[in-house]
This record gives C-alpha cells, sequence and structure tokens, in this order.
C-alpha cells in the first residue's frame, strides 16, 4: 500500500507585478496624452453676454486689453507701435485668421476701437468680441 499523496497540492500565488506594470503604463499614457486648458494670466472682467461660446479649437489670435489700457497679443504685452507687426508675425499675414478681443469690462472705449482699427487695416475680418455667459464668471 502506497502512503505517498500522488501529487503534491502547490499553493496557488497570483502575481500581480504584470498587472501594475500595466496600470503604471496606462497611467503614464494618460498623463502624456491629456491637454491642458490654457489658462490666461491676464485678469481681466469680461462684459456678460447671452451669446454662445465659439469654437476654441481654431487657430486664433487673441488680443487683450485690461483696465489700465495696456494691450496684450496672446498674453504677452504689446507696444502700441508693436501691435501690428506682433499680429502679422502669429498671423502669417493670413486675412482669414480669427481675431478673438478680450477687452477687460472697464477698459477704455477708445483702446478698443483702436486695437479693431488696426485688425481692419490688416484685412482681418473674422474679429470676435470674447465675454462671458450671463450670470457667470
Amino acid at each position: 500500500m502506497n502512503l505517498r499523496p500522488r501529487h503534491k497540492k502547490s499553493d496557488l500565488l497570483i502575481d500581480l507585478t504584470p498587472m501594475i506594470d500595466v496600470v503604471f503604463l496606462m497611467l503614464i499614457f494618460f498623463m502624456v496624452s491629456t491637454s491642458f486648458t490654457a489658462n490666461n494670466s491676464i485678469k481681466l472682467d469680461l462684459p456678460e453676454s447671452k451669446a454662445q461660446a465659439a469654437n476654441k479649437e481654431v487657430e486664433q489670435v487673441t488680443i487683450s486689453v485690461d483696465a489700465k489700457g495696456q494691450l496684450f497679443v496672446q498674453d504677452e504685452k504689446v507696444a502700441d507701435g508693436d501691435l501690428r507687426k506682433r499680429i502679422l508675425n502669429i498671423s502669417k499675414g493670413d486675412p482669414n485668421m480669427r481675431v478673438v478681443l478680450r477687452a477687460d469690462a472697464e477698459a477704455r472705449h477708445k483702446r478698443v476701437v483702436y486695437v479693431l482699427d488696426v485688425v481692419r487695416e490688416l484685412g482681418m475680418g473674422k474679429v470676435g468680441i470674447a465675454t462671458v455667459p450671463v450670470g457667470g464668471k
């Protein structure tokens, strides 16, 4: 009579290392592929409007006028004399590129009209004025 067991039951172990590797790779992939929205560094109090927001995915030139009347193109401070040159550099001379004017609600009307005149002189006809929805900031 054979008293030895036929097969020894081996302890079943689940190796978690490959699963952890896959989770870390997925985490790294999602961190790298995530696109973050650009926060505007210029503090502006935009006027309110009931109109819906335009598509932000399209390439555009953003011109900001703060409450003191200072001009910014793509969030970089620009002197009045350099405004035309800076807009042309960004738009690469494309008259169909969209221009978004972000003017503070307290900005002087004269400064906003100056920017609109410069944009019109450059032949850029697609101009939008940035606002915030009514009741929201």
